[in-house]
């Protein structure tokens, strides 16, 4: 038998997805299990390790590891495919290819296959790390890592800025002038989270029971990285993140879109070097990327908390006033960018063509009061929440909480980057 692995790596985790392959090009990829690796890089915190397979497909596990700041991508792979074929019936051969999810893949319009023959391709993604430095690196890291762990398999590397190759030119221009020296890439607007916005695409079609292209919809991609995209005829045309992921929403700790001459007053000498575990990057994006957003206002990048602390009973009057500042913030950017994605659509279909705004990502999925709130603000374009199904448990891939009658439809949809980058592969090497 012959299985495709699924890796999406983070900062601080990587998730998975197992896939066996049919031997039946018609026949679907068959889910064997699920990994999951988090606290990587946490001085607090130990590795975890869990893997949960489909019943009778191997044995569930959950396992600590060292300390999250004693181990790298590097030694963590061949860890955690250790764990993964010892728990199931396969073996390490048996693996046969590889999608790894990096988040900037540059003006390329598809993904990029690497052997272990035939590295060439991570050399140009590593120069990428210039622009996603807390995210690029640690991919390609992991892409060598696969590589010498599986020797005879085959990676695919797919990008998050695939999906917002549509974006029209004065959406993507920035009103800058020429570079002064040769970069790597156009500085312009590229966009990222695209797996995660092709799937919830492809899972509101299916909903719907219409065509790809027919879908029109604006969706908060809100977690740690928070973003939003309008979407037309299922193709992106605005986003609201930009050359790197930091333009835009407010996230766990990212500053969002602020005035760029903030960090030259913020710190002194922002340009000045700062290594950042095997990589070195700027003092300004470690403080923009790593020190801002949830954190800076909050004191904490756990949106539940921040939640139950909106209630002055559950902690001290500081935490109160900071949580509620935090929330007011994460409020007023979120309503900004989704109420002119929503004109946006307007301007150009009915708004009865409108299928709707969609919450995804671990607090679009989990917050049941933003999204009430955020509903209950856009009351003007006809918005009526279901609040029994917004706070509901909800089951399946794709909820609908807003009532019947509701003239703009309000949705919770459970993301799959790791199914969408197996797509892509299976759309790649054809088996």
């Amino acid at each position: 038998m012959s299985y495709l692995l699924a890796i999406n790596c983070g900062s601080s985790s990587i998730k998975g997805k197992l896939f066996r392959i049919p031997k039946s090009k018609s026949d679907p990829l068959e889910f064997q299990s699920a990994l999951e690796v988090v606290n990587i890089g946490s001085k607090d915190d130990k590795v975890k390790i869990k893997i949960t397979w489909e019943e009778g497909k191997g044995d569930n596990l959950t396992e600590e590891g060292k300390n999250g700041d004693d181990v790298d991508y590097e030694s963590l792979i061949p860890f955690l495919l250790d764990h993964l074929t010892s728990s199931g019936n396969l073996q390490k051969e048996d693996i046969k290819y590889v999608t790894h999810r990096i988040v900037h893949g540059g003006i390329h319009t598809k993904g990029i296959t690497v052997t272990k023959e035939h590295e060439e391709a991570l050399e140009e993604m590593d120069k990428l790390s210039e622009f996603a430095p807390l995210h690029n690196h640690h991919a390609v890291v992991a892409v060598r890592s696969c590589l010498d762990a599986l020797p005879h398999h085959t990676s695919l590397m797919v990008f998050d800025t695939l999906f917002h190759a549509s974006l029209p030119e004065e959406v993507y221009t920035y009103a800058l002038p020429p570079p002064d020296r040769e970069l790597a890439m156009p500085l312009r607007k590229y966009g990222f989270h695209g797996l995660s916005y092709a799937s919830i695409v492809q899972s509101m079609a299916e909903k719907l029971g219409k065509k790809v292209e027919d879908v029109n919809i604006v969706v908060a991609h809100l977690g740690s990285g928070a973003s939003a995209c309008c979407i037309k005829g299922g193709q992106s045309i605005d986003t609201t993140m930009g050359l790197t992921p930091l333009e835009g929403l407010i996230g766990g700790t990212r500053s969002g879109t602020i005035d760029p001459t903030a960090i030259f007053h913020l710190t002194a000498n922002p340009a000045e070097g700062v290594d950042f575990k095997d990589y070195t990057v700027s003092k300004a994006e470690i403080l923009l990327n790593k020190k801002s957003g949830l954190s800076a206002l909050a004191g904490t990048t756990n949106f539940g908390t921040i939640i139950s602390r909106l209630s002055p009973s559950n902690c001290s009057k500081e935490e109160h006033e900071k949580a509620v500042l935090a929330y007011n913030v994460y409020m007023d950017r979120l309503l900004n960018y989704i109420s002119s994605y929503l004109f946006k659509l307007i301007s150009t279909t009915a708004i009865e063509k409108i299928d709707g705004l969609v919450f995804s990502g671990g607090i679009g999925e989990k917050g049941s009061k933003l999204r009430e709130d955020v509903l209950e603000k856009l009351k003007w374009l006809g918005a009526e929440v279901d609040k029994q199904k917004n706070d509901g448990k909800h089951t399946g891939k794709v909820t609908e909480i807003t009532t019947g009658p509701s003239k703009l439809r309000g949705w919770v949809v459970e993301t799959d980057e790791e199914g969408w980058s197996a797509k892509l592969a299976r759309d790649e090497f054809d088996f």
